[in-house]
């Protein structure tokens, strides 16, 4: 085992971000050879994983990449041990390069990702993670991914709240390229920091589910068994608290969190007019740590 100069050890720890001394012991294995001990601790990453497979990984952090275009974007959670790990530099930047690989990649699953190439450092995503294994020694994976891309007249945008446990992602289409188009970035923007607040199920009542309807007109049913109202004035109650359940989870039914004078749909409408096109709001996807 040879002896290796503190000048190695600090290159070591530059390049990869492990700790000092389990950079000088991958050194010393490696005989002072520089790549070689880059792999040795790789796989020091790797058995670090798969000693703590059972292990939850239940925090984590989400980041988003969104082309300079805003016509690609994606969304990727990140699972870890702690929101230690998960605040650190290292994590937020593996999970923003993973974003952006997904965004340039289109990979199909999370296995497809892992085997991608990163352009700017030639490891694939699993190498990388390896190596941020070994540094963190904790449970690091991708929980989901999401990527949308248009190709039409429209944009993707994205918005992260604070703490980078909950993310999203928007698509909007227009009909005609828009004439403002910081105007239809912004409104992408807002409609994301309304799902972040308000978790709708869907976009428009037409999307949801016709089983989870009926629940919610036989809940309302039963809770007016008792009144000894007539059945059409029962019924248009039912209808009414119908209506009040679209409010609270199909977005373009609800108040708009900026103005609660108008719902976001009519919010959109005011937008279409001033970008001179209509805007459809054709899909988003809300991504929340542990949940």
């Amino acid at each position: 085992m040879a002896a290796v100069s503190m000048d190695l050890v600090k290159q070591l720890r530059d390049q990869t971000q492990v700790g000092m001394m389990d950079c000088k012991k991958a050194l010393e294995e490696a005989n002072g050879d520089l790549t070689l001990a880059v792999e040795i601790l790789r796989k020091k990453g790797a058995a670090v994983a798969a000693k703590r497979a059972g292990n939850e990984a239940t925090k984590g952090r989400i980041e988003a990449f969104i082309s300079a275009d805003n016509k690609t974007g994606a969304l990727v959670e990140v699972g870890c041990e702690t929101d230690f790990s998960a605040n650190t530099t290292t994590m937020e930047a593996f999970a923003n390069m993973t974003a952006e690989i997904v965004a340039n990649n289109n990979p199909a699953t999370v296995q497809d990702l892992m085997a991608i190439k990163n352009p700017a450092s030639s490891l694939t995503l699993q190498e990388s993670l390896d190596e941020l294994i070994a540094k963190i020694c904790e449970k690091i994976q991708i929980n989901q991914f999401a990527r949308f891309a248009i190709t039409d007249n429209g944009l993707v945008n994205a918005y992260i709240h604070p703490g980078s446990t909950v993310g999203i992602m928007i698509e909007l289409q227009t009909a005609t390229p828009a004439t403002d188009v910081e105007a239809l970035k912004a409104l992408a923007k807002d409609l994301c920091m309304q799902i972040a607040v308000t978790n709708p199920l869907c976009i428009a009542p037409s999307q949801l589910d016709p089983v989870v309807l009926e629940k919610e007109r036989s809940i309302a049913r039963e809770q007016l068994a008792t009144s000894n109202k007539p059945a059409a004035i029962i019924e248009k109650i039912v209808e009414g608290k119908i209506n009040k359940f679209y409010e609270e989870v199909c977005l373009l039914n609800q108040l708009f969190i900026k103005n609660d004078k108008l719902s976001v749909k009519a919010h959109v409408e005011e937008v279409a007019k001033k970008v001179g096109t209509s805007i459809t709001v054709t899909q988003f996807k809300r991504c929340a740590i542990g949940r």
